[in-house]
């Protein structure tokens, strides 16, 4: 085999670790949209988390699961039904509203499917 066919390290490294981001921001979003579901709290570190995911993979132009772009389009409607946060409660809550708004508002732009057929 010529060495340029065989893969580097580095490359097998970043897609493994891609593949690695790919399940577990599956398997988080899975957890946050059970929470949803059931109408619980969803945990701002657990949403902090799944953002940094998704922008992660934004970054190395990887498409984002599909239950990801789910969590995150309700995690953008819930905060945008919120015209401004509340006092922040011990979770933290009001700042991480203010903090995610910039960014689920440019997924929610550039997140939506041009056209399904």
């Amino acid at each position: 085999m010529p060495p340029s066919s065989t893969p580097t390290p580095d490359t097998d490294d970043q897609a493994e670790g891609l593949a690695k981001v790919h399940r577990l921001a599956t398997e988080l979003a899975a957890r946050l949209r059970y929470a949803q579901m059931v109408e619980r709290p969803l945990p701002p570190e657990q949403v902090n988390a799944l953002i940094d995911a998704a922008r992660l993979l934004q970054e190395r132009g990887e498409p984002w699961p599909h239950l990801v772009g789910e969590v995150l389009r309700k995690v953008a409607d819930d905060l945008s039904e919120e015209e401004t946060p509340k006092e922040p409660d011990e979770a933290g809550r009001g700042r991480v509203v203010a903090g995610l708004n910039r960014f689920l508002g440019a997924f929610r732009r550039e997140g939506r499917p041009s056209s399904e057929s």
